[in-house]
């Protein structure tokens, strides 16, 4: 994913310029998912990013890029207007699931155990997903006072409705014959057209909802009903037996066995991993867990672990093997096995794929199998149309061949990452990046030590977008090759500077410094002067670098100003300093150097826009390279 930066660090800025000249314009963004969560600016409270519905499936809400709009219907087992509903319900999700509308229904009852939740699905033949609000975070968040109660939301966050279905009921034990609005219907008309909802806000008929117990200040928290989702949605996906994570977390004796330790990691943010600020802009695959889920934690831990109602539990979510998105059309396996020693430094090993192409293809997909999830830290990826990977092969006697910068040469593309917890999906239609007749995958596994040997041999799926796929993207860095951070400054602060010539719409971002990078903070300033976030890292962990898509498009019009704000720690207080005694430290690809460097996956309007932006970059590189060589 770093393909500029690996340029830049083996040959200077002006090695990019020519590269980019063989594939310029047709790299096309694979979407990674995660959603944080900009609903919470039109919310009581943030908006959970993910929930757990009654057969253990994780949901992220509104990260499917078909999707145009969530409702959240508040049901009730026990009320006899909601039971009604359930029909239309599962009318209106029928009728507009194809359309990008998502429906949930919503138990959020104390009395009500998860096992009753599913025997009234069963007899009321719900055909939607139902989330089980077992600590009531869905109604502090989106303020329901009825069921049924159904609430709107578009993928921006906006509410757009909340209140009744539609008006059959005119209060309580008085209905009509039929209804003659169908305010649910309306709104989701209006979302799908474009127009605005007349009709905002009902007032809801059915049985009042009680308040809900603040679990976390009362002590009432156990695992069955409380922190179970809370772990199946943020942790399992990688912690299960043959998963990425060291141990395993499903059952109530797995995370009560690690209780202290999830504690620790979760309150300092360590773990789940997840970089950016909470603020906008809003990024798909968050995993970050909300204040709320960290108090469930704490109180749970505090009372002693207790396990409760075992009729509360969720399902077990079940393990992902396999291709998640069915079988590639092409398969990618390393050739030989690599062994990874029981103890020592991360490994940073590089393996040469041919794909034996015989003409240019469009990828709208890319999935990785690790051969040994435990030992294996993320993998990035690279094209080679000039055999140059298979040389440094050749050279180096093991499987593959090693280094820290990059794949030591220039590449000519490059695919998306693999982090754990990350799920492949599709580009949007008639999308897909390039991958040349004829050239080689170069496959960058990033290894860490168990304890114990491991063997890996990982593979790699692709999948061809059709034919007809047109949309192409390119990609806009921005960074300076002027670094010169002083021996022993705690902050130190560079810049990097550039103006979009062309209308642009940014895809997503991938930040990069090494271990002396402690904060990144990149946001664009429009012509019309308004400020636009587009990320911000307050604790820069080297090792947990990311490529971070956005949930939304970002849009910039001609002339806006993309500004990279970065701060370094050179002091002797930093414990990951390279130096000792600290060193002055200038841009370079080795562990003891530094970079910055900010690289976007955009497109424009137009293929003649999309070659202004191209050849402006070319000028802004090479700008950067005159004015100062890369110092050593």
């Amino acid at each position: 994913m770093w393909s500029a930066i690996r340029r830049l660090a083996t040959s200077g800025w002006a090695g990019a310029v020519a590269a980019r000249q063989v594939w310029t314009g047709l790299l096309v963004l694979i979407g990674v998912l995660n959603g944080g969560s900009a609903f919470a600016q039109h919310a009581a409270g943030r908006l959970p990013s993910r929930g757990v519905d009654l057969d253990g499936n994780v949901h992220l809400f509104g990260e499917n890029d078909q999707c145009r709009a969530l409702v959240f219907a508040f049901l009730s087992t026990k009320c006899p207007i909601s039971n009604s509903y359930v029909p239309l319900l599962n009318d209106v999700s029928s009728r507009f699931h194809r359309q990008g509308v998502r429906v949930y229904g919503v138990i959020s009852d104390p009395s009500v155990t998860r096992q009753e939740a599913r025997e009234h699905r069963r007899q009321f033949h719900v055909a939607f997903p139902v989330l089980f609000d077992g600590s009531g975070g869905l109604r502090r968040t989106l303020s329901p006072t009825h069921t049924p109660h159904a609430i709107v939301l578009d993928r921006s966050g906006e509410q757009l409705y909340s209140g009744a279905l539609d008006d059959h009921y005119v209060k309580l034990g008085r209905k009509k014959e039929t209804a003659t609005e169908d305010y649910l219907v309306d709104a989701l008309e209006a979302v799908l057209a474009g127009r605005i909802v007349e009709v905002p806000k009902t007032k809801p008929i059915g049985c009042l909802l009680e308040a809900p117990p603040n679990k976390a200040a009362s002590g009432d928290v156990t695992f069955s009903r409380d922190i179970a989702p809370i772990v199946h949605a943020h942790c399992s996906g990688c912690h299960h037996p043959d998963g990425s994570g060291p141990f395993a977390l499903l059952t109530y004796e797995d995370v009560s066995a690690h209780a202290r330790q999830i504690l620790e990691v979760t309150h300092s943010r360590f773990m789940p991993p997840w970089k950016p600020s909470t603020r906008l802009p809003r990024f798909r695959d968050e995993q970050r867990l909300c204040d709320q889920d960290l108090e469930l934690l704490e109180s749970w831990v505090r009372s002693g672990k207790p396990e409760g109602n075992p009729e509360d539990l969720p399902v077990l979510p079940e393990p992902s093997r396999g291709w998640r998105l069915g079988k590639p059309d092409l398969v990618l396996e390393m050739k030989d096995v690599f062994n990874v020693p029981a103890s020592g430094p991360d490994l940073r090993q590089y393996f040469v794929l041919p794909t034996g192409l015989t003409e240019n293809r469009l990828v709208s997909a890319i999935d990785f199998q690790p051969g040994t999830p435990n030992a294996i830290h993320h993998a990035s990826f690279f094209l080679d149309t000039q055999g140059n990977g298979r040389k440094l092969d050749q050279a180096d006697p093991g499987p593959g061949y090693g280094g820290f910068g990059g794949p030591q040469f220039q590449p000519q593309g490059t695919l998306t990452s693999w982090f754990p917890g990350m799920r492949a999906r599709r580009l949007p239609e008639g999308m897909g990046r390039l991958i040349p007749r004829g050239s080689d995958l170069v496959a960058e596994v990033h290894y860490v030590s168990t304890g114990k040997p491991e063997q890996d041999r990982s593979k790699i799926g692709l999948y061809f977008a059709p034919r007809s796929a047109r949309q192409v993207v390119t990609e806009v860095q921005v960074g300076s090759l002027h670094l010169e951070i002083p021996a022993g400054a705690e902050r130190h602060k560079e810049t990097a500077l550039y103006t979009l010539p062309v209308d642009t719409t940014l895809l997503d971002v991938v930040p990069h410094m090494h271990v002396l990078g402690r904060e990144m903070k990149v946001r664009a300033k429009r012509p019309d002067g308004k400020i636009v976030p587009l990320l911000w890292i307050k604790d820069w962990d080297f090792n947990w670098q990311g490529q971070y898509a956005y949930d939304q498009p970002v849009e910039l019009p001609k002339g806006s100003r993309i500004l990279v704000e970065a701060w370094y720690d050179n002091s002797s207080g930093n414990p990951l300093n390279p130096n000792t005694p600290p060193k002055t430290v200038h841009w370079g690809s080795d562990s003891t150097d530094e970079m910055l460097i900010c690289h976007f996956q955009c497109t424009c309007e137009s293929m003649q826009d999309l070659k202004e932006l191209n050849e402006d970059q070319q000028r802004y590189v090479a700008a950067e390279v005159s004015r100062r060589p890369v110092q050593r």
